[in-house]
């Protein structure tokens, strides 16, 4: 909730009403500034309010149909890695013919790879020997408990020794906990610690964890049940490290104002081009009664045999949600999904599909001359042999959330802020007959002559580097490191991120 900052003026008149002259400026200096929450919002006016957008599928990355994949398959990492992408996955498969619900076979840990993070392929490594096919596959790591859910990440602490700079964490209830791994290829693992380090937690889904340069420590997010008031619900909880070894015990995340849900995986990390905003992106678990409008869902026949084998995965289902974060505890969750199963007739109205992938990861444009995207993978295929796969999917650059107006129109008037740089570069999309104007102000909300609404340039059109300007132009560099508030005036259009630079642009 927005505190709201006022001060009466009784019975001098003089004084002017302000809505912040106590509150001291957030320093934002030159970095980038995503709209996904409301921490730099002091008021939105009109029509304006904060909208959630969703990512647009493409072409199908990878099916898992080698024989030691199969049909639960899952948990991707996705990261990009100098010119390469990699990308570390489960091979698995269930029984599903006849009751009980049974594993057909040991869990592997995969691996594939890309050039430009759309088309993959599956090297034939030689580490591990697979029945039938010898050791012509791509298997990083055979059977044991972290197989399940083994999570690598590339570390970036600078102090780190070469043969961990690729390190992961994997492990359930059965290894009593999570434990941790390293490598100095990214291909060949071995063991880091010699037992669990994290102990308190369900562990059953795809746990994750990275370097957090803001802060200079490690974190991990794992999946728990929770105690007291929601007790046997599942959440997500989150601990630290300094030295990947030694870990604090799991904290559950807070969610103020949205109600309880089940989240399985929470796949959260920095915002690559945010760093001190975290984005995560849970899978959210809905229990459902045995209806009969259930058992109407698509796919059929799959629904009944997992109905027979294991009740709930024929009933119950799962989607995907957005948060964010500036303090890693507290997260902004959006209630409605940022992924719908989507048509029934596409058969991911089951449980196990639309899981995200861990890892956000940048591909270019399949339209020549358009800016980069964002690329995520969703899974889809639950249940199915040979038809288990995750797809592509894309989002524009800072889109997950924007603020919004429709053509009635709507302000936003941010906290005071202090800045560095010259110039305000802004990420926005309107219609032909929508605009946004800047206006700049002091502290206490007087604007700045030379900056006003009536001397801002309308913008109007859809760019992610757009350079604000007024009559007198661009240059900002006489208001750096003042106090000072960005008043937006937008009509029928969205304003996805802001960010003041020296011109030149990361």
């Amino acid at each position: 909730m927005l505190r709201c900052f006022l001060c009466v003026a009784a019975c001098v008149s003089f004084i002017p009403i302000t809505t912040a002259h106590a509150e001291e400026p957030v320093d934002i200096g030159s970095r980038r500034e995503p709209l996904v929450d409301r921490a730099l919002i002091d008021s939105l006016d009109g029509k304006a309010q904060l909208k959630l957008h969703h990512p647009q599928p493409r072409e199908i990355a990878i099916t898992f149909d080698q024989v030691w994949e199969g049909n639960a398959s899952g948990y991707p990492t996705v990261f990009q890695d100098g010119d390469i992408y990699r990308m570390y996955y489960r091979g698995h498969k269930y029984l599903i013919d006849e009751p009980p619900l049974r594993q057909a076979q040991s869990e592997a840990v995969c691996y594939a790879e890309s050039d430009d993070g759309i088309h993959w392929t599956k090297p034939n490594l030689g580490i591990h020997k697979w029945p039938g096919v010898d050791d012509d596959n791509n298997i990083i790591w055979m059977g044991s408990p972290e197989a399940h859910n083994f999570a690598p990440f590339k570390d970036t602490n600078p102090n780190c020794p070469p043969e961990q700079l690729y390190k992961a964490i994997g492990g359930t209830v059965t290894s009593k906990g999570l434990w941790t791994f390293q490598s100095a290829d990214g291909i060949h693992w071995e063991r880091l610690s010699d037992g669990p380090v994290v102990t308190k937690g369900a562990f059953d889904s795809h746990n994750t964890a990275f370097w957090d340069p803001i802060h200079n420590r490690y974190t991990m997010y794992v999946r728990f049940f929770s105690e007291a008031k929601f007790k046997g619900l599942r959440l997500i909880g989150v601990c630290h490290s300094k030295d990947f070894a030694n870990w604090s015990e799991p904290v559950g995340l807070e969610y103020p104002g949205s109600p309880p849900q089940q989240m399985y995986t929470n796949q959260i990390l920095p915002y690559y081009r945010a760093p001190h905003i975290l984005v995560g992106f849970p899978t959210r678990y809905v229990a459902r009664p045995l209806t009969e409008h259930v058992q109407q869902l698509p796919p059929l026949e799959l629904r009944k045999q997992l109905i027979k084998v294991y009740e709930r995965c024929g009933t119950d289902l799962t989607d995907g949600l957005f948060m964010s974060s500036r303090d890693g505890l507290d997260f902004k969750r959006w209630d409605e999904a940022f992924l719908r199963p989507g048509p029934e007739a596409e058969g991911r109205w089951i449980y196990g599909d639309n899981y995200q992938s861990y890892g956000l990861f940048e591909t270019k444009s399949e339209h020549p001359g358009l800016p980069h995207e964002i690329s995520m993978h969703f899974d889809e295929g639950a249940w199915r042999e040979k038809s288990r796969r995750i797809r592509r999917y894309t989002i524009r650059l800072d889109g997950f959330v924007s603020l919004n107006a429709p053509y009635a129109g709507g302000q936003m008037t941010t906290k005071p802020l202090k800045f560095a740089g010259s110039q305000l570069i802004l990420n926005y999309a309107t219609s032909a007959a929508g605009s946004l104007k800047v206006e700049l102000q002091n502290a206490d909300g007087t604007p700045i002559p030379g900056f006003t609404l009536d001397e801002s340039a309308e913008l109007f059109g859809d760019s992610t580097v757009q350079i604000a300007s007024w009559k007198n132009g661009a240059d900002l560099s006489s208001l750096a490191g003042k106090p000072v508030r960005l008043h937006i005036e937008l009509k029928d259009g969205d304003l996805y991120s802001f960010q003041f630079t020296d011109g030149d642009q990361p």
